[in-house]
């Protein structure tokens, strides 16, 4: 590869944010299951649009 530099990355969440995921996952799944609604902020579609943080990221374009 001529002209092109490489340098090592090593990618991939902390120990500490991977158990954030997992804390968010299972609470949406629970919310889920136990038929409550799920917060806001893990929102991105519902019904159909935008939602949550999903509507203030994003934008529909027709």
């Amino acid at each position: 590869m001529p002209h092109h530099g490489m340098t090592p990355h090593i990618s991939g969440p902390a120990l500490s944010a991977q158990a954030r995921y997992a804390a968010g996952a299972r609470e949406i799944l629970e919310s889920w299951f136990a038929g409550r609604p799920i917060r806001e902020e893990y929102l991105i579609v519902s019904g159909g649009a935008l939602a949550g943080t999903g509507a203030h990221s994003n934008s529909v374009t027709k």
